[in-house]
């Protein structure tokens, strides 16, 4: 088993919703904000390698989980409360549909995305 699993999570806008998200971007997200995510992030033995915005309604995020983190409980953790940057401060309102896909390294060399984040 690998120390870590690596996702790409498909974000799409949810309907009448993910303008706010756009507006709570300049103005509900701050520094501490941030450092409270990444903090957030690490107890869930989560670690986002890298977000890729295409448009304001499409985005895909690159992240890496510890070994012992389910399929489950990651999306529970992309969905819920503590995914600061994912619903910036709009939660229980969701402003987009998150669709968790595990990549699977073997198919293509064994090489992981990025260089794994986690030392195990």
């Amino acid at each position: 088993m690998m120390a870590s699993n690596f996702y790409i999570v498909h974000h799409t806008a949810r309907l009448g919703v993910s303008h706010k998200y756009f507006e709570n971007m300049e103005s509900w997200w701050t520094e501490d904000r941030g450092k409270q995510f990444n903090e957030n992030l690490q107890n869930a033995g989560i670690h986002i390698h890298k977000g890729m915005f295409i448009n304001k309604n499409l985005v895909f995020c690159i992240y890496e989980a510890r070994g012992t983190v389910s399929d489950a409980e990651f999306q529970e953790f992309i969905d819920g409360p503590g995914a600061l940057g994912v619903h910036m401060g709009l939660y229980p309102e969701k402003p987009w549909n998150n669709t968790c896909h595990k990549i699977n390294p073997s198919l293509g060399g064994s090489n992981p995305p990025f260089e794994p984040y986690f030392e195990d």
